[in-house]
């Protein structure tokens, strides 16, 4: 992380889970939940990509992985040669998505809820916090990966230079 331009916004969210988890189960997971969203626009401002502010946590994530060429639509199989690491990422990008559900349907702090939901405990806020921190890491990672696909990629691009006309 120390690598990243500004990266208070992230830092701030984990502090704020941490520091809720066994107190305040519903704080943690909304937390959890800006912890993404936060890492996930982080992301994107490093990369010099543009985002909207407003969007929703299933179409962040799936423009961070895609902009890390981590998509699991899109990657070639892994080191194995088999599609377990496709499957690894199409998981981690679930997990991210299953947090700001469970924040959403009235587990996590955020939304205003008539009567407090019942059933939450440590072991959720928990589970919604490791949830988050696994897929906010192997973000962070990937992009401060000198050797991460995206990387070879953007330096292609930047060593080609523009494409000369072709003529019809």
């Amino acid at each position: 992380m120390e690598k990243l331009t500004d990266p208070s916004g992230i830092l701030a969210e984990l502090e704020r889970v941490s520091r809720t988890i066994a107190d305040d189960p519903a704080a943690a997971i909304g937390s959890a939940k800006q912890l993404i969203e936060a890492t996930a626009k982080t992301v994107l401002r490093e990369r010099g990509i543009a985002f909207d502010e407003h969007t929703k946590v299933p179409a962040l994530v799936k423009q961070v992985q895609k902009a890390l060429h981590l998509d699991a639509s899109s990657v070639t199989p892994g080191p194995d040669g088999t599609d377990a690491v496709k499957k690894i990422l199409g998981g981690v990008a679930s997990i991210a998505v299953g947090v700001a559900e469970l924040r959403n349907r009235g587990y996590g702090t955020g939304h205003g809820q008539a009567s407090a939901p019942s059933n939450l405990g440590i072991r959720h806020a928990q589970l919604a916090a490791n949830a988050a921190i696994t897929w906010c890491q192997l973000m962070l990672d990937t992009l401060g990966d000198p050797a991460a696909p995206w990387k070879k990629t953007a330096i292609a691009t930047q060593t080609q230079g523009p494409r000369p006309a072709v003529a019809p």
